[in-house]
């Protein structure tokens, strides 16, 4: 039975009972308030993440991609426990350094042992494929067979979120082709995806309740594998989540919430309503 490792950067906002009952590693990005700095997901709670984005005359948060010697040095602490191989997931390339550094990474190890896979997403969306890879893992699945269906995963993979503002996502740089919408801020709110990994405007509604409900649609439009609620500490979550089971036909026992964390947090802010989806195989 092949025994594979399974590696993540924090971007997946992957909860402490995740990782461990998973076995997943982690590799932090890290966050920075002006002078201070933190390991993303290891050394910033979510809650005090959001307390000091929203503090009055607070520093605009920065991130920071981790460096090659971070992912090294997390591969060969998987191979020195005994894997065999390791598989790793990143955020999107195109909205960080992150891939770059891990695919620099691979290259200190023999071929074939580290294979490391783009998300194409981030936060809850990643979390969703690093955890099903790890699931695979634990049935004996090796490197190869984790890769084939993760990137089959990746293709399936989708994610819409409603913004309160644009605001964080164009001064972090992270706008993308979503841009189209900074005219009209003040009147719309935007309901956004990821695209190839890249952010995009997937529609816009007058109010926060009209974007919502169309989010919830946007869901709804084919069936689901698999479905996870994502929000930046906002606090009616709840009540969106049993809207969105119902509508998608699961039960809602089974669709869990998660916060998006500091790395996706910084770029879109607080107040944020979301889900990740796998599209059922057609």
């Amino acid at each position: 039975m092949a025994n594979v490792a399974i590696v993540t950067d924090t971007s997946a906002d992957l909860t402490s009972e995740q990782v461990e009952a998973r076995g997943i590693l982690q590799v932090p990005l890290s966050v920075s308030f002006g002078d201070e700095s933190f390991a993303a997901g290891t050394e910033l709670t979510n809650e005090a993440f959001y307390e000091r984005l929203t503090a009055p005359g607070a520093p605009f948060p920065r991130t920071a991609a981790p460096s090659p010697a971070q992912f090294a040095k997390t591969f060969r602490q998987a191979l020195e426990a005994g894997a065999d191989e390791v598989v790793c997931f990143t955020l999107s390339k195109e909205l960080s350094a992150t891939w770059s550094s891990a695919v620099s990474a691979k290259n200190d190890f023999e071929a074939g042992v580290i294979h490391v896979i783009d998300t194409k997403t981030t936060t809850i969306g990643q979390g969703l494929l690093v955890r099903d890879a790890a699931t695979q893992a634990a049935t004996g699945a090796t490197g190869a067979q984790i890769t084939q269906r993760s990137e089959a995963l990746v293709q399936r993979s989708r994610i819409f979120f409603v913004v309160d503002t644009l605001e964080y996502l164009q001064r972090g740089g992270r706008i993308g082709k979503a841009s189209a919408f900074v005219g009209s801020l003040l009147s719309i709110k935007p309901i956004l995806t990821v695209v190839d990994g890249e952010v995009e405007a997937a529609d816009r509604r007058r109010t926060t309740s009209k974007a919502r409900a169309r989010l919830i649609e946007l869901c709804s439009e084919k069936p689901l594998e698999q479905l996870q609620v994502l929000h930046t500490m906002t606090p009616d979550i709840e009540a969106f989540a049993d809207r969105l089971a119902d509508a998608v036909g699961f039960d809602r026992a089974d669709v869990e919430i998660g916060v998006t964390g500091p790395v996706a947090g910084t770029h879109v802010g607080p107040g944020v309503v979301g889900a990740a989806l796998i599209l059922a195989e057609s």
